[in-house]
């Protein structure tokens, strides 16, 4: 009799099944390269619990003091770490009173600054991610199994970020059609 032997599929082909998927949720194509990068940095992040509970402008504010490598690095963190709150966890921005869209901004800004810091190839990785931003952010939030957002936070990130998953989980609450109207304060 002849064994099989059965191989449990490995972190990177989970992740990036997930992706793939969600990215079809989507109607996304993300590029070989940010698909890669995401999918590191999901397994980066898996192994730390504590990711949600940390402030991040104190550490995109500290990259001023810091050069090099060091510098680098905490602005790839500051990055990587708005993705994955605002992607994975966009709650947490309503448990701190600010907007999905602080960590959109944040998390594209210390992209471009990083982006200037690396040489070509890199710089170029890091101005996609930062271009890619949203598309990223909307990709994690299709991988969880229930709506990340509720009606005002979707339309909230929508106007705020241009979100497509924003204004599709809108249009899941609502037959309306969602609209945006730049309408100036009147005094």
């Amino acid at each position: 009799m002849t064994e099989k032997l059965m191989l449990e599929p490995t972190a990177t082909a989970q992740w990036k099944q997930l992706l793939q998927h969600a990215e079809q949720q989507c109607h996304y194509q993300l590029n070989e390269d940010v698909e890669s990068y995401l999918i590191f940095t999901l397994i980066r992040f898996t192994q730390n619990p504590f990711i949600a509970s940390k402030a991040l402008a104190p550490d995109f504010l500290n990259t001023t003091n810091l050069t090099g490598q060091a510098r680098q690095q905490q602005l790839r963190d500051v990055g990587d770490q708005c993705l994955l709150l605002s992607g994975l966890f966009p709650q947490q921005a309503e448990r701190r009173l600010v907007k999905v869209s602080y960590y959109v901004d944040l998390g594209r800004t210390a992209y471009i600054h990083l982006s200037e810091l690396l040489k070509q190839a890199f710089a170029d990785l890091y101005q996609q991610l930062s271009n890619h931003f949203v598309q990223m952010m909307d990709i994690l939030q299709n991988i969880r199994s229930e709506p990340a957002l509720l009606p005002l936070q979707a339309l909230e990130q929508w106007q705020d970020t241009g979100s497509q998953n924003g204004r599709r989980i809108l249009s899941g609450y609502s037959s309306a059609t969602p609209i945006i109207i730049n309408n100036p304060i009147r005094h």
